[in-house]
């Protein structure tokens, strides 16, 4: 329990560290495209996700990468897929309602369907308590729609 909890609270930092640094700028690197203004919805467990400015979403696409995601007061969210035919996702990153919750390697699981430029991540992610990581495992599902220029 306690390797999937520092799993999943690793990748949901790494994820939104990761689109906090690649998102909204394209100077400097080998970005296709870079978007801060792409039109977000966030559901988890049945409920949208609060506490984060989804109009403030970042995607940013360097390599065979695409970054997706924003941070707020009270947490974030974040996603990272392997570009393709179709696209792949490595990792999603949540917070929500004092939980951490991450897909990757071996935690959670989940898909992207692609419309255009408009992206939908879903699938469940697992992880924990952040003020008490003790409390055992969460899983949550979510869908995460967001569309990049």
């Amino acid at each position: 329990m306690n390797r999937t909890l520092a799993l999943s609270s690793a990748i949901v930092f790494a994820s939104i560290g990761l689109v906090a640094c690649g998102g909204g700028s394209d100077k400097g690197s080998d970005s296709n495209s870079a978007s801060t203004d792409a039109k977000t919805t966030v559901t988890v467990d049945g409920k949208e996700l609060t506490g984060v400015d989804l109009s403030k979403v970042g995607c940013t696409k360097q390599g065979d990468r695409i970054a997706i995601g924003a941070g707020g007061t009270s947490g974030g969210v974040g996603a990272t897929l392997k570009d393709g035919n179709p696209p792949t996702v490595e990792t999603v990153a949540l917070t929500v309602d004092g939980n951490a919750l991450g897909v990757g390697p071996g935690v959670g699981e989940a898909t992207v369907k692609v419309d255009g430029k408009r992206y939908t991540i879903s699938g469940t992610a697992q992880g924990g308590s952040l003020s008490n990581p003790m409390a055992g495992i969460v899983k949550k599902p979510f869908e995460i729609v967001v569309s990049c220029s």
